[in-house]
């Protein structure tokens, strides 16, 4: 696909760093994925998103952006939301789902400056962060879905028609434990651990351990071309 395709789409709908998210894949059907490196078949164009995006101001209905933003710098971060401000039509939305290192199994990593489990991640975002950014940008403030405040999970219930998240308590695998095998060798993990620390850990840390249903969270933020 090539941008003058993208141009003549109505109406048209973004998937930022997409991969292979993108039509006629189920639940990203009409988005074009925009990413350095495309799939070959599908919605999807090749585009570095550090540069302007070839379409006219106010012709986007809707952006979407999952597990991108934390693999850029926080200035690129600032200016891709400007360009995407200026790309919206007004009353266009743009959903974003990043990583919540406010998590407390990702705490340590926030701590430290980096996370060596994903060294592609190259800000570790967080509501703080988030909300500095958006706030410096054009559409100024937005509404936040999914985020840890302090040690509680804020979990405002998502309308997922107006965009997928994978990685949320909602959807991903990780929070839930399925078939006898799951359960029996979780609790056996869940025992252990809690013997090591004396049995003494506050219910947020035992609500993210693998298998609990806060083990993968994602901050979740909305954000609108008025």
């Amino acid at each position: 696909m090539d941008w003058s395709e993208v141009r003549a789409l109505r109406p048209i709908h973004l998937n930022l760093g997409g991969g292979d998210h993108c039509h006629p894949r189920a639940r990203y059907e009409r988005v074009v994925s925009v990413d350095l490196k495309p799939p070959a078949s599908g919605w999807a164009v090749a585009h570095d998103l550090r540069q302007p995006i070839p379409l006219p101001d106010g012709s986007v209905a809707r952006i979407h952006s999952e597990d991108f933003f934390e693999h850029i710098a926080v200035p690129e971060m600032g200016s891709l939301l400007a360009e995407c401000h200026r790309l919206l039509a007004p009353g266009g939305m743009m959903r974003i789902g990043v990583p919540d290192y406010r998590n407390p199994k990702d705490r340590r990593y926030l701590a430290a400056g980096r996370d060596p489990t994903d060294p592609k991640h190259v800000t570790l975002t967080h509501v703080a962060l988030m909300k500095d950014v958006i706030a410096a940008s054009p559409f100024g403030r937005g509404r936040f879905y999914h985020y840890w405040d302090g040690d509680t999970f804020v979990r405002e219930p998502i309308d997922y028609t107006l965009g997928w998240i994978q990685r949320t308590p909602d959807h991903d695998p990780r929070c839930r434990r399925v078939g006898a095998g799951q359960v029996v060798t979780g609790a056996l993990r869940d025992f252990l651990f809690l013997l090591s620390r004396a049995f003494r850990v506050p219910a947020h840390e035992l609500a993210a351990r693998r298998g609990h249903p806060l083990h993968v969270t994602s901050l979740v933020v909305d954000l609108h071309r008025e």
